[in-house]
């Protein structure tokens, strides 16, 4: 059986099939991604497009939470998805994957989300005087952002579960969501990117984030992850690719 060389992949991508395992990343990744929540708490509450005149993004009442209180219902919300990909990725990062983490990627992995975000916070904050946003889509944008979270953790702990039991070892996992579409996981990437875009701007934002999601898993994710497939399980591959056609939404890609 063909084997991924540890350090063949560049030091900011996945090293996959590099069991040689460390904490330094996951612990990086886990807590440095917690950065994001205060960081778009401030961008929200410091609102600095009310020098121009941009009121605050209507609030629709409160929602009291335990500790801090009372807190703006619609903002709490949008807090909440960034929340919830958190708790997602600690959860694949601590139960799912035993590959190496390395710290260059933690970095990686924890800038780049935190750009976005903001930037995502701040998209949100000239929700009031956006013609193409309504309350209703960030409702709907949370629960259908919840739901691909959910149901990308569920495929990767189907896939995590398979590999635990020593009968399985060394071979190609085709359960669940994988049965489906080859990449259940990307798939749910690009929808709850796109959902937060939904909730954050409405439609055309969603545009932005559902293409920032796709071009770099169509681009750069997907080839890889095949190619490292098709390496490590030579013979079970291409039958695979024959009964599971396509790579993340069938009949589209």
């Amino acid at each position: 059986m063909a084997e991924k060389r540890p350090g063949k992949t560049p030091a900011l991508g996945i090293q996959r099939g590099n069991y040689n395992r460390s904490l330094a990343g996951p612990l990086l990744l886990g807590l440095g991604r917690m950065i994001s929540i205060p960081l778009q708490h401030c961008i929200i509450t410091a609102h600095p497009f009310s020098h121009f005149g941009i009121p605050r993004p209507p609030t629709n009442g409160v929602l009291v939470l335990p500790i801090v209180g009372a807190q703006p219902q619609l903002s709490t919300i949008f807090l909440g998805m960034t929340a919830t990909l958190i708790l997602k990725q600690n959860a694949w990062m601590w139960g799912c994957c035993n590959e190496l983490i390395t710290v260059p990627f933690a970095f990686f992995g924890i800038i780049v989300p935190a750009i976005y975000e903001s930037l995502s916070a701040l998209v949100f904050t000239i929700a009031a005087s956006n013609p193409l946003w309504r309350p209703e889509f960030l409702y709907a944008g949370a629960a259908v952002h919840f739901l691909a979270a959910v149901t990308e953790l569920v495929s990767e702990l189907g896939r995590a579960n398979f590999k635990s039991k020593k009968v399985n070892k060394g071979k190609l996992y085709r359960g669940g969501f994988f049965g489906v579409v080859r990449h259940p996981n990307y798939a749910a990437n690009v929808v709850y990117g796109a959902a937060y875009g939904f909730a954050a701007g409405g439609p055309l934002y969603a545009l932005f984030t559902g293409a920032f999601y796709w071009s770099n898993l169509t681009g750069n994710a997907t080839p890889a992850k095949e190619e490292y497939l098709a390496e490590r399980y030579p013979e079970e591959w291409e039958g695979y690719k024959k009964e599971v056609k396509w790579k993340m939404f069938p009949g589209i890609f």
